[in-house]
């Protein structure tokens, strides 16, 4: 009986680091595709917002305490650091995508001749969107998965 419970609790938490290490590659993944964005094409000429990628980089290192660490944390603190990790996500998305309108406005509300690299920025930038709502959803669901239950 205790083996069979104890098996079970380890499926959890391997569920639940598999979804976190989803979820922090997901986040990178965003991160590099903003920052290429940023940088090269139609936008290179335009400033940074640096706060998506500093977001992202504490939500990954937070992601990486979670995962290495998550047997000696105590599970109140493990959930802050979820809930975190989950806001700063949230927070870069957010960023990430209020620097954009502007292009998707361009390319699908006012297609009068705009230049093919802004409509190529704003692609690539959807991709890099919906890497971040996959991280997110990622930490969301391993909020869930670690949890034991009542039987």
């Amino acid at each position: 009986m205790g083996t069979e419970r104890s098996r079970k609790m380890k499926n959890r938490l391997n569920k639940k680091t598999g979804s976190l290490l989803i979820a922090a590659i997901a986040a990178l993944a965003g991160m590099i595709v903003y920052i290429i964005t940023s940088v090269t094409g139609y936008l290179a000429a335009s400033a940074v917002n640096p706060w998506p990628i500093v977001c992202t980089a504490a939500s990954i290192l937070l992601l990486a305490v979670i995962i290495f660490l998550n047997h000696k944390l105590q599970a109140g603190i493990a959930d802050i650091l979820v809930i975190l990790a989950s806001v700063l996500l949230l927070v870069s998305f957010y960023f990430f995508v209020l620097s954009r309108v502007q292009l998707a406005a361009d390319v699908y509300f006012i297609p009068v001749n705009y230049p093919a690299s802004e409509a190529t920025a704003l692609h690539i930038s959807i991709g890099g969107v919906a890497a971040y709502l996959i991280a997110d959803i990622g930490v969301i669901t391993a909020a869930f998965a670690g949890k034991p239950v009542q039987e």
